[in-house]
């Protein structure tokens, strides 16, 4: 029923986590695969992923490992994507988790309500610190398009979505450096029927270096790239605000420390 996409790039300090919180998942009935994609690591990643599987033998849990060159997380789910044998696609980063229940509940949530083809649960936010808050995901009021123009409502690793949308729709855009995720779910949105899981069912973990992470100066320019694109689904008046919110953003000054300095943010 469902495949899992995980793609991961230099994760060996949290991809065993990540794992574990794949087969560690209880009472689901269904087969399920999942398909990591190394996106060229260098480190330890890909020796440990193997292991987990070789530590995780599940007959309900058919694992692979796809290796590629270096070319970002959207060109990594792409090809678990069209990798991908079910009909609906989990995705999970490699520094997050999942709870031990999400599939089960998933499971009975996607055969009971057939008519609608992206499910979404809420997650608790994990910062650097060790300080949690809970983010509530899928919720929106009037036409989604136009809603989810002006805010994300919707999270990479706590979306399930019928894998045929995304290939009828032309899949991750990989010339974006980042924000992949939300310009995919704006090209859908006239598409989605969104159901939402009231529970938290996983933890989104803010971490330097992830494949989730790019520089804020890279960002800001998506954003933009983003925002023109869709200005179609709101008001000029909207499109304005929102160009203005990107450029009035903090991102000018991340970026351009990352840029002097070499290092990076994450990009939540």
């Amino acid at each position: 029923m469902i495949s899992i996409i995980c793609p991961f790039y230099n994760s060996e300090n949290h991809i065993m986590r990540t794992c574990k919180s794949i087969y560690s998942q209880k009472n689901f009935n269904s087969k399920i695969e999942v398909i990591y994609i190394d996106d060229g690591s260098t480190d330890k990643s890909l020796t440990l992923v193997h292991d987990e599987i070789v530590n995780n033998k599940n007959d309900k849990i058919h694992s692979k490992v796809i290796s590629t060159k270096h070319r970002g997380p959207g060109h990594a789910r792409n090809i678990g994507i069209i990798s991908a044998k079910y009909d609906y696609i989990s995705f999970l980063d490699s520094d997050d988790i999942w709870y031990s229940d999400k599939i089960s509940i998933l499971e009975s949530e996607i055969i009971e309500n057939p008519r609608y083809n992206l499910f979404v649960h809420d997650e608790n936010y994990i910062r650097l610190n060790g300080d949690s808050k809970t983010i509530t995901h899928g919720l929106f009021h009037g036409a989604l398009p136009s809603f989810l123009y002006k805010r994300n409502i919707l999270s990479t690793s706590a979306v399930t979505i019928e894998k045929g949308l995304i290939i009828n729709r032309g899949f991750f855009d990989e010339c974006l450096q980042s924000s992949q995720d939300y310009e995919l779910w704006l090209r859908l949105s006239k598409d989605l029927k969104i159901f939402k899981i009231n529970k938290v069912l996983g933890e989104y973990h803010e971490h330097e270096g992830s494949i989730t992470s790019k520089y804020y100066l890279y960002r800001f320019i998506d954003q933009v790239r983003i925002a023109t694109r869709y200005r179609h689904y709101v008001t000029v008046r909207t499109y304005i605000y929102k160009l203005l919110k990107i450029v009035l953003s903090k991102q000018w000054v991340y970026g351009l420390k990352g840029i002097l300095t070499g290092t990076k943010s994450h990009n939540h």
